[in-house]
């Protein structure tokens, strides 16, 4: 059974979703904000919120927001429903991390299915964390900060992430996909190192406004990714397609992974600061055995991975 918050101005709405709630067995909490939202989420765990864009008591951002500050509630599954969808509104929801978005009148089919992954989300025991892998990442990185922006980071200790918020400010998410190989990349930086990179390619006199920022953050994203391609292709023989990435700048934005594999995590330092994040999550699709995470030991020195 799944407990789900909505909040949605409709009465039809509200009447249909809990018609198939209750029929599936599971229960939802309709907010009409007669109760603060602050007190509903100390009272209550959810698996899952359904927020309408035009839901009238409350901003939808507010609600969303409310659920990504509070620590208890930050990876809760966020749907946002419409029935008046226009880019600039899904741009907005995107900045959040929401790629989750149903125009109404939608199938409840959608939600089942949303609903099955958020209580079982049959998350593998291991993910493609192969030695040669991890080490086509970790070069792509630091080949591509030392290259574009002429900026020397080292590497950290990976770790396996739990939850999807972002580690950084902005993030850039990049799909990939082939019979071989499925999953996603991204990569989560500060500001400040984001505004060196312009700096460094397009002299002091850059501007290093959001957009500014947001475009390097997402083209880093792609040369790395690139890269990357570039040497499964020449070491492993395989391939794969990629998307465009997804620039996430929200203070609160979450990220939405490719795949049901642990998320690994990459940390570089640049000065002495972890403030580059690179995570992948991916899924091979051939007759590799990938390294289970709770064997996997890791060793960075000098910038060299090295596992054993």
């Amino acid at each position: 059974m799944a407990k789900l918050f909505v909040a949605d101005s409709s009465q039809k709405s509200i009447e249909n979703l809990n018609h198939f709630l209750v029929a599936d067995g599971h229960e939802a909490y309709f907010f009409d904000n007669s109760k603060a939202l602050s007190d509903i989420l100390k009272e209550y765990k959810f698996d899952i919120i359904i927020v309408d864009q035009n839901y009238k008591g409350m901003p939808c951002v507010d609600i969303v927001n409310s659920f990504l500050k509070n620590p208890s509630h930050s990876n809760t599954h966020v749907i946002m429903t419409t029935s008046s969808p226009n880019k600039e509104d899904l741009n907005k929801f995107s900045s959040l991390g929401i790629n989750h978005i149903f125009v109404k009148p939608y199938r409840y089919k959608l939600l089942s299915e949303k609903i099955k992954y958020a209580i079982n989300p049959n998350k593998g025991d291991h993910g493609a964390f192969e030695p040669e892998i991890l080490k086509i990442f970790l070069e792509s990185t630091i080949h591509i900060f030392d290259s574009i922006g002429n900026i020397a980071i080292a590497a950290g200790r990976p770790f396996l992430k739990t939850g999807n918020d972002s580690l950084s400010e902005i993030s850039a998410v990049i799909g990939l996909s082939s019979p071989q190989i499925k999953g996603s990349m991204s990569i989560n930086l500060t500001k400040k190192l984001l505004a060196s990179f312009l700096y460094k390619m397009l002299g002091p006199n850059a501007i290093a406004d959001n957009l500014g920022i947001s475009d390097m953050c997402g083209e880093l994203c792609n040369q790395i990714m690139g890269r990357a391609k570039q040497q499964f292709l020449k070491k492993k023989g395989m391939s794969f397609e990629i998307a465009v990435p997804s620039v996430l700048s929200d203070p609160y934005h979450i990220l939405d992974y490719k795949s049901s594999s642990p998320v690994l995590v990459i940390p570089f330092l640049y000065e002495k600061v972890a403030c580059v994040f690179v995570e992948f999550c991916l899924e091979i699709n051939d007759n590799y055995e990938p390294v289970e995470p709770e064997k996997l030991q890791v060793m960075i020195e000098e910038g060299e991975l090295i596992l054993f």
